[in-house]
């Protein structure tokens, strides 16, 4: 990856890290540290997903579909999960993941919630950077890393990062379900807005 690469790299995983802390918040305007850091997973997964060679026009949206592309694709969002954690001070791999924490049960967000808060800001966001939807999703993956490290008094990162790999999953293995225009609308100039302050 080119300095320059890196750079947006860098911008675009602060950047959907302020998203998810923005938007996937309770009635009372807190944060709960499960439903972000699966929907950060989540929207990761959906991203690499749009990246597939795959038609999914004649899909179903929300149909689960198992691919070989998912498979690859869950092994580069896992690496930069793990890479970035370890960055943070916090140096687990696969073994060390609690396998009891691996359910979207944890959220108190249906998946297709948090669809429709996250990723028409984030392809928004995408239309005023170089980043392609392959990248993004590493760098969504970064993102979900430093809700684990936020969130690490409340959820030990062993078991946060076993439910990161699970929202993963789900992602690469769902069909996105389709924008609606006035959700692109909505979110578009925001989405500039941010991307400039972010690269500053």
């Amino acid at each position: 990856m080119t300095s320059t690469a890196y750079k947006h790299f860098i911008a675009a995983s602060a950047h959907l890290h302020r998203l998810v802390r923005a938007q996937l918040v309770g009635d009372d305007g807190l944060p709960h540290a499960p439903t972000q850091i699966l929907g950060a997973a989540r929207l990761a997964g959906l991203l690499m997903f749009r990246g597939f060679r795959v038609d999914s026009s004649a899909l179903a949206p929300g149909m689960r579909m198992l691919s070989d592309e998912a498979r690859h694709g869950g092994l580069r969002l896992r690496d930069a999960l793990f890479a970035t954690l370890r960055q943070l001070g916090h140096p687990l791999g696969p073994d060390d993941l609690d396998p009891h924490c691996m359910t979207p049960a944890l959220s108190r967000l249906a998946f297709v919630e948090v669809h429709e808060r996250l990723t028409p800001s984030t392809l928004a966001y995408l239309e005023h950077s170089p980043m392609g939807v392959r990248n993004a999703a590493l760098a969504a993956a970064a993102a979900c890393a430093g809700l684990v490290h936020d969130h690490a008094a409340a959820l030990p990162a062993h078991q946060a990062a076993a439910l990161a790999c699970c929202g993963f999953e789900e992602g690469l293995t769902t069909v996105p379900w389709p924008l609606r225009p006035a959700q692109l609308v909505a979110t578009r100039g925001w989405a500039a807005t941010a991307h400039i302050r972010t690269m500053s």
